[in-house]
């Protein structure tokens, strides 16, 4: 398996994987997600992920999930990621706030691979929310 980084202008890198999709990087932050925000949304993804299969494997109808992640940086230099709050907003029959913590915590402590690889150096914590139907 290997990823290939290929410099194209500036700080604009084109990342791709040994599948051929490929993704646009930018460390300016100008045209492309930085390095630090691709980071992050593998984290939203891959732990996202982890939530909606538990709802599949429970057979429950799951309509919408979001996660949105906020996060703090350290405040000196290098500016790194402190800590991080996952929000899961779920909405469906049979998505209870008590089945999406459980989902949730889950996701974080067991299941995620970024989050298993981010956390000793950064807090992750997450907070949950089930809209109506």
């Amino acid at each position: 398996m290997s990823i290939k980084v290929d410099w194209q202008k500036d700080c604009q890198f084109k990342v791709t994987t040994s599948n051929g999709f490929s993704i646009i990087i930018d460390a300016e932050n100008e045209v492309a997600p930085c390095p630090t925000e691709v980071l992050l949304s593998a984290l939203g993804s891959c732990s996202a992920t982890d939530v909606m299969q538990y709802f599949k494997d429970k057979q429950a109808q799951l309509e919408s999930l979001n996660n949105h992640l906020t996060y703090t940086l350290t405040q000196t230099e290098p500016r790194l990621y402190q800590s991080v709050n996952l929000h899961f907003t779920a909405k469906g029959e049979g998505i209870s706030v008590a089945e999406l913590e459980r989902a949730a915590e889950q996701a974080i402590n067991q299941y995620c691979h970024v989050c298993l690889m981010l956390k000793p150096a950064i807090k992750v914590s997450f907070s949950v929310e089930v809209l109506p139907n």
